[in-house]
């Protein structure tokens, strides 16, 4: 077993990053990679496949991939940048097709294609066999001590599990249900990274939905709130684990980056929705005695947020101006490692968002080839250095004082 200090960055300053050598410019801290169960796990050995061995057994994973990607990682945290990554299960990804053989064992049985992304199988046993065999051949590759491939400790169960339908699909299940299976791939995720590095972290992935479902669909959508509660209650059941939180407190309305008028957003534990707004009713909330691990508060990343700009300029201003004040609020509240931003370039297939620094090139074929930057990608780069309140000053006057608590 691994046992070295976890990686740390002197800046809270984070971006789910499209262009590795443009990230550096931007003297990001902390990154999200997005890495696919199916897309790299193969059935059988082949010429280009690495094999590894988990529980006795030998599993296969894509070594061409796995070498572009290599090369991401090892970049980022080769220049200091803590990178984490989001494991997920979906049948397409990066333009990879599930293999056809391995879709029994690796989707959850009971996955609707409604959704875009499985959640994990830990319902047979040949699924948890090949979920555990990846996550501890991620962990062996990523944590090594002479960073051969990269460096990245810290690995996101899933995405917006409260939004499971859309997100993390197991079917139709009630919350006790889902929950169940969840802290399950949860525990595998953290006994598997554990067992190759002493102070892995695994993450819990919720949006911005607390007291209310994304939609009232009891079987589909939960609460974050429940989900935590939930997690926290079962994690005791079984053996209290060091579980942590990924948050991502998008505005009220994702259209819309004003979050500062968000309705929703109330200083309360039984707020609706957590915003950057009210944001420190998470970390309070975080810190009650029976959310605690060993009497202490979970560790906070903010691993997924952003502000969207129309197409204007005003707009653009409102945008950068966003960032400002939520880097300002996540300074002034405890517990929070990271604020890693969605998105580095804006995505034609998001949505209709526009979240990135960049604006995409609309002559490219590609979803999201960078054209040029926004006034918000100055904004995060100077956000924190020498420039800091020059930015803050600029950024209130845009909001408003009234409204800069």
């Amino acid at each position: 077993m691994y046992d070295y200090d976890y990686p740390a960055s002197p800046t809270l300053k984070g971006l789910q990053v499209n262009m590795v050598e443009d990230a550096i410019r931007l003297g990001v801290g902390h990154a999200a990679l997005n890495l696919n169960l199916p897309t790299i796990m193969r059935p059988e050995r082949t010429d280009s496949t690495i094999a590894f061995t988990s529980g006795g057994r030998q599993y296969y994973f894509d070594g061409e991939y796995l070498e572009k990607f290599d090369r991401r990682v090892k970049e980022l945290s080769d220049h200091g940048i803590v990178v984490n990554l989001i494991l997920l299960n979906s049948r397409r990804w990066d333009g990879v097709e599930i293999h056809p053989q391995m879709e029994k064992a690796l989707l959850h049985p009971d996955y609707n294609p409604e959704g875009f992304i499985s959640a994990f199988n830990v319902v047979t046993e040949e699924g948890r066999r090949h979920y555990r065999a990846f996550v501890e051949f991620v962990a062996a590759r990523y944590t090594r001590p002479d960073a051969m491939y990269g460096r990245a400790c810290g690995y996101i169960i899933g995405n917006e599990v409260d939004s499971g339908w859309i997100w993390c699909n197991a079917g139709e299940k009630t919350v006790d249900e889902y929950v169940r299976e969840y802290e399950q791939a949860m525990r595998i995720a953290f006994e598997a990274a554990r067992s190759v590095y002493a102070r892995a972290r695994v993450y819990v992935s919720l949006d911005h939905m607390w007291n209310i479902p994304y939609r009232e669909e009891p079987t589909r959508y939960y609460r974050g709130r429940d989900i935590l509660e939930k997690l926290a209650s079962l994690s005791r059941a079984g053996g209290d684990f060091e579980w942590a939180v990924a948050y991502h407190p998008y505005p009220e309305d994702l259209a819309r980056a004003s979050f500062w008028d968000d309705q929703t957003a109330l200083d309360s534990f039984d707020t609706p929705r957590i915003t950057f707004k009210n944001l420190g009713v998470l970390s309070r909330y975080l810190d009650q005695p029976h959310l605690q691990y060993a009497g202490r508060r979970r560790r906070i990343i903010l691993s997924e947020q952003g502000f969207h700009s129309d197409e204007n300029e005003e707009s653009e201003r409102i945008q950068a101006a966003a960032y400002a004040y939520a880097y300002w609020i996540v300074e002034r509240t405890p517990g929070i490692d990271a604020f890693i931003l969605h998105a580095h370039v804006d995505n034609r297939d998001e949505f209709g968002l526009n979240l990135g620094l960049w604006r995409r090139d609309k002559q490219s074929l590609s979803r999201n080839a960078p054209g040029s930057p926004k006034p918000i990608y100055e904004v995060f780069r100077d956000v924190d250095g020498p420039r800091r309140e020059e930015i803050f000053r600029q950024a209130r006057a845009v909001i408003g004082a009234d409204k800069w608590r």
